[in-house]
């Protein structure tokens, strides 16, 4: 649908699609830990859980399509503490890390003047068939209407490949942590204990709980934000005082807290509009991730992000 909007600023937004009938399923108990090899020579550790990369994002200067992926890091970094980075580096504005965090290569990913590091890799089908993706991770338990989805790492396997693994692992958790809308009308059903299936008229996808463990798991955008589809254009370049611009382009917008996506587009044409720096009350800007919060503790708002199409 567009949205009209005053000079610099056009919107189009896909329908929300409410996920139907679902039936309660149970979590499945902890099993063992199963982690790909350590890579050789890098003095890095793979963690157990996947990073799942919802939509197409950017870190500092590496680009991060749709997909899972397996963090590594060095013996003094919690693998969590990594994941928790990852994510934090993305809702960055710009290329810019935080602190002393830098991108390095061989292998790729991240690394602080503490001689802290992570990698970021792209993460293997969890087996050989050609419907299976890799692991997909949740680090708390969900609910995917009324169906109970425990932490773990789970096998997704689609029922064809017509729907892409970045697509079922979208889906899933656009029902489970409300991260955006199911590019269709999902229903989930349990199959068994640890098991839930979600269909959308002929496609749909399984997970089956396979490990309890989560460290160096984690999705983006994370659990309570949302992602405004598909994309946001600024027809123009918007100073905001002296030192943050919102250049002329496509943009993402991604919700987070109380506001939501018609909050978000009714008051970024006002907000644009404030060469001068001074936001109307009680909005304020925070030019490091490029989000405008309601309050001093910034817990409801919305971020901008350049569009990168999937």
């Amino acid at each position: 649908m567009k949205l009209a909007l005053p000079r610099h600023l056009a919107a189009s937004l896909g329908a929300a699609a409410v996920c139907a009938s679902v039936i309660a399923g149970a979590p499945a108990a902890a099993l063992a830990q199963d982690v790909a090899p350590t890579p050789e020579g890098t003095g890095l550790k793979n963690c157990a859980g996947t990073y799942q990369v919802l939509e197409a994002s950017q870190a500092g200067t590496l680009s991060l399509p749709a997909r899972a992926y397996t963090l590594a890091t060095t013996v003094d970094l919690n693998c969590s503490e990594a994941a928790r980075l990852l994510t934090e580096f993305q809702r960055n504005w710009g290329t810019k890390l935080p602190l002393t965090w830098r991108p390095v290569s061989g292998p790729v990913g991240f690394a602080n003047s503490a001689r802290q590091r992570f990698s970021v890799t792209r993460a293997p089908s969890a087996s050989t068939s050609k419907l299976a993706c890799p692991y997909l991770t949740l680090v708390q338990g969900a609910r995917a209407g009324s169906v109970y989805v425990g932490a773990g790492r789970y096998r997704l396997s689609r029922s064809s490949t017509s729907l892409s693994c970045a697509a079922a692992a979208r889906n899933f958790f656009a029902l489970a942590y409300g991260t955006g809308d199911p590019d269709g009308t999902w229903r989930a059903q349990s199959v068994g204990t640890g098991a839930v299936q979600l269909i959308s008229g002929s496609r749909s996808f399984t997970l089956r709980r396979g490990y309890s463990t989560t460290s160096g798991g984690g999705t983006y955008p994370a659990r309570g934000e949302y992602r405004c589809r598909p994309f946001f254009t600024v027809g123009n370049n918007d100073p905001i005082g002296k030192k943050f611009t919102v250049k002329k382009g496509r943009y993402s917008i991604t919700t987070f807290g109380s506001t939501d996506c018609a909050a978000a587009v009714k008051i970024l044409p006002t907000l644009l509009g404030m060469r001068s720096g001074v936001l109307p009350s009680p909005w304020r800007l925070r030019s490091t991730t490029g989000s405008f919060v309601r309050s001093a503790a910034g817990s409801s708002g919305f971020r901008l992000s350049p569009y990168l199409s999937q």
